[in-house]
């Protein structure tokens, strides 16, 4: 939940529209630290750390990771009835087995890069691995 901003933090009524513009502004500049903090967003796993992508309601969640180099990120299948598979096309087509519900397949990262991946069989389905150094 938000908490309510305090009467003293907004401009006086009938302040120029430009007050008003930067009450906001600095508002979504404070939310969008707090998320980054949370680690809500732009996330890097180290390469310790395993990282999951869920595969559910025909998406992948997250379908945009960031790891560093030698993470292991693993795919999970989290449907009810679909199978799917992650495909690295730009790497020789390579592509892990069907993965039916419940089963998981994870790669290795060792190279920093960038590594687009669709579902085999769906190919609208779509996702991305950034890899740091």
């Amino acid at each position: 939940m938000i908490p309510p901003v305090a009467p003293s933090a907004l401009p006086p009524r009938g302040a120029p529209p430009a007050a008003r513009r930067s009450r906001i502004r600095g508002g979504c500049l404070a939310f969008a630290a707090s998320v980054c903090l949370l680690g809500g967003v732009g996330t890097v796993f180290a390469a310790d750390e395993a990282a999951t992508v869920s595969i559910r309601e025909m998406r992948f969640e997250p379908a945009a990771l960031t790891v560093k180099a030698g993470s292991t990120v693993r795919w999970s299948n989290d449907e009810k009835r679909s199978s799917h598979s992650v495909l690295f096309k730009g790497e020789g087509g390579l592509e892990s087995d069907r993965l039916l519900p419940g089963e998981q397949w994870q790669r290795r990262f060792d190279k920093p890069g960038r590594y687009p991946y669709v579902c085999g069989p769906h190919p609208e389905m779509a996702g991305v691995i950034e890899v740091q150094p």
